[in-house]
């Protein structure tokens, strides 16, 4: 005769799941006429590290390189060029203190993101 189980999921699915309960969202808009670095600094505002960043498009020029950069442990590491039209870009495995997003020129339109963000 089969048992029921007494729990829906087993314990390490049920620890993998707590990675998801507590996100942030923040919309950044990126100037191709500005050298302002956009970004968002998940430790002071008290959510924490980022276990996980999701940089999703909204609006933008497709042939636009857009530069970020990751601060890790405090530091920050060298800019990250991508086009446009290659996001979205999901990063994880790594803990993430600020992640910073300027655009490289190209048209004077503005991009913009979504950056979602796992604590």
């Amino acid at each position: 005769m089969a048992t029921k189980p007494l729990h829906k999921y087993t314990v390490a699915e049920a620890s993998n799941l707590q990675v998801y309960e507590n996100y942030s969202s923040e919309t950044i808009t990126v100037d191709d006429d500005d050298t302002v670095n956009n970004g968002t600094d998940w430790t002071t505002s008290g959510d924490g590290l980022a276990k996980e960043v999701n940089i999703i498009p909204i609006s933008g020029t497709g042939t636009d390189v857009i530069n970020f950069a990751l601060k890790i442990g405090g530091s920050w590491g060298d800019n990250i060029q991508v086009l446009f039209n290659d996001f979205p870009i999901t990063i994880n495995n790594i803990l993430i203190d600020q992640i910073r997003i300027q655009s490289d020129g190209g048209t004077s339109t503005a991009e913009v993101f979504e950056v979602l963000s796992f604590h």
